[in-house]
C-alpha cells in the first residue's frame, strides 16, 4: 500500500520588500516539486500567496517583479492627508488588482487565507471570502503608512502587529508539515536622523518581531525559513528585488532536506 503524502501548508509573513524572498523561496520549492496544499499570507505575504494560490507558479511574479524599476514605484505613491496616513493606498490597490487580474478567493485554485489584524481589538482577522485586493489591502495597511481598511464594521491593519508568522493559522487548515517564512529582524538597524517614515517603518519592525518570538515555536513539524538580511532598514526597498529573491533562494536551499525529511517521516 501506498503510503499517503502529508499534507504541507505554507505561511509566507510579513516585512515589506523583505517578502520578496517569498517569491524565491517558492521557487525554490517548486522547483524541486514541494507540493503547497494550503496557504496563509500577510502583508507582502499576502500578495505573493494569492499570486501563487491563483496561478500555482511564481516564475511570472519573479519576472514581473524583476522589471519594476524605483520610478515605477513611485508612481504608486499617492500622499494624503497626514491625518490618517501617509499614503492613500489608491494607486497601489490598482496595481495589485491587475496583478492578480481581480480574482476573488472563490478563483484560488488551493485553500488560501489572508490574515489582518482588528485595529479596535487587536485580535486577529482571518478572511477568507471577497475580493482579493480588497483582503489584501487590509493585510499591508501598516499603521500610521497606510490607512486602516473598513470591512466587515472593522477596522484592518496590517497583522505584524499581531502574528506576522501564521504557522498556527495554515496548521489549523489541515496541515501535517508546515512551512513558514518569517521576516523579522535579525540584526540592530543602523538609523541616523531617521525620517518620519523610517521612525514608523522601524518601530513597526520592532512590534513585528516581538510578536514573531512569540509565536513561532508554538508550532510543532514546522520548517521556519529565515532570510538574513542585512543591518539597514530595507523593508522599502521594493526596488532591490534582485538581492531579496536570491536570498529567499538561498535559505530554501539550506531548508530542503529538512522539508524532505519531515515529509518522509
Amino acid at each position: 500500500m501506498n503510503k499517503k503524502r502529508p499534507k504541507i501548508g505554507v505561511a509566507l509573513g510579513s516585512g515589506g520588500a523583505r517578502g520578496l524572498a517569498h517569491i524565491g523561496i517558492l521557487k525554490i520549492l517548486q522547483e524541486n516539486k514541494v507540493p503547497i496544499d494550503y496557504m496563509v499570507g500577510v502583508s507582502i505575504g499576502a500578495i505573493v500567496g494569492a499570486y501563487y494560490a491563483l496561478n500555482l507558479e511564481i516564475k511570472t511574479l519573479e519576472e514581473k517583479a524583476l522589471q519594476l524599476t524605483k520610478k515605477d514605484l513611485l508612481k504608486l505613491v499617492d500622499l494624503t492627508s497626514p491625518k490618517r496616513a501617509l499614503i492613500a493606498g489608491n494607486k497601489i490597490k490598482n496595481f495589485i488588482n491587475k496583478l492578480i487580474e481581480n480574482k476573488s478567493f472563490s478563483d484560488t485554485k488551493i485553500p488560501l487565507k489572508i490574515i489582518a489584524a482588528d485595529l479596535c481589538s487587536g485580535k486577529e482577522i482571518i478572511i477568507t471570502k471577497g475580493k482579493l485586493a480588497d483582503a489584501i489591502m487590509a493585510s499591508i495597511s501598516i499603521p500610521g503608512i497606510f490607512p486602516p481598511i473598513e470591512m466587515n464594521d472593522k477596522l484592518l491593519v496590517d497583522d505584524g502587529v499581531v502574528n506576522p508568522t501564521p504557522l498556527d493559522v495554515v496548521k489549523k487548515m489541515g496541515a501535517d508539515v508546515i512551512i513558514g517564512v518569517d521576516l523579522t529582524m535579525k540584526h540592530p538597524i543602523k538609523l541616523k536622523n531617521p525620517s518620519i517614515v523610517e521612525t514608523l517603518i522601524q518601530s513597526f519592525e520592532i512590534i513585528r518581531t516581538q510578536a514573531a518570538k512569540f509565536n513561532v515555536n508554538k508550532v510543532q513539524k514546522a520548517v521556519v525559513i529565515s532570510p538574513n538580511f542585512s543591518g539597514k532598514l530595507d523593508s522599502y526597498r521594493f526596488y532591490e528585488t534582485q538581492r531579496f529573491i536570491e536570498e529567499g533562494e538561498r535559505v530554501a536551499r539550506e531548508s530542503l532536506p529538512k522539508i524532505k525529511t519531515l515529509i518522509d517521516k
